[in-house]
């Protein structure tokens, strides 16, 4: 075979090779069908005693002594149109410039929160009952160990808590004379 005829030939083999090697590329496909689910809208409220900041009055322990509580109860709602998941977020000193009593009286407080307890028990200053959602220090730290859900249909649900802020018997001379303005932070997501 002449030369020019064996590089033609070349040539071509070459360019058929480049062509059907661009032209290899697979595709896959691959398909599923998914049901959706449904997406609801809606707002999320969450009030504490019928407000948003609720000035939590009745839970006053003026007069508190070692080894003596006050307590009161607080009605927790979902004024929202979604189910709501809420917990404690926080029992903090919000008294403006404290001093060194006022911190010792804050550091020596202990919060207990229940739910399921009777309201007029509560007020009445009986024993705790129902189920325990908190209890230990006063502090940025204290929540409840789950989330409590409020739902909003069929009727919008609320649930009573009773609140209790302590003395114990031990505690340090340093808080005599001291003053607290405990506030309560509640957090809430959709449920």
């Amino acid at each position: 075979m002449p030369k020019p005829l064996k590089f033609t030939v070349f040539a071509l083999v070459l360019l058929m090779l480049g062509i059907s090697a661009q032209s290899t590329a697979a595709s896959w496909r691959a398909e599923s069908i998914v049901d959706p689910p449904a997406l609801k809208t809606g707002s999320l409220s969450l009030l504490a005693g019928g407000s948003v900041d609720y000035p939590f009055a009745t839970l006053s322990g003026s007069g508190l002594v070692p080894g003596s509580f006050t307590q009161a109860p607080l009605v927790i709602s979902n004024a929202g149109s979604v189910d709501l998941a809420y917990r404690l977020n926080g029992a903090v000193n919000t008294l403006p410039s404290p001093s060194a009593s006022d911190q010792a009286l804050f550091g020596s407080l202990q919060l207990s929160v229940y739910s399921g307890m009777d309201s007029a028990a509560c007020e009445a200053d009986q024993a705790l009952a129902g189920v325990q959602l908190y209890r230990g220090a006063v502090g940025a730290n204290a929540s409840f160990a789950t989330a409590r859900v409020l739902r909003a249909e069929p009727a919008a649900a609320s649930e009573t808590l009773c609140v209790r802020l302590s003395l114990p018997a031990g505690a340090t001379q340093g808080a005599a004379g001291g003053k607290a303005a405990v506030t309560l932070t509640f957090a809430g997501q959709q449920g």
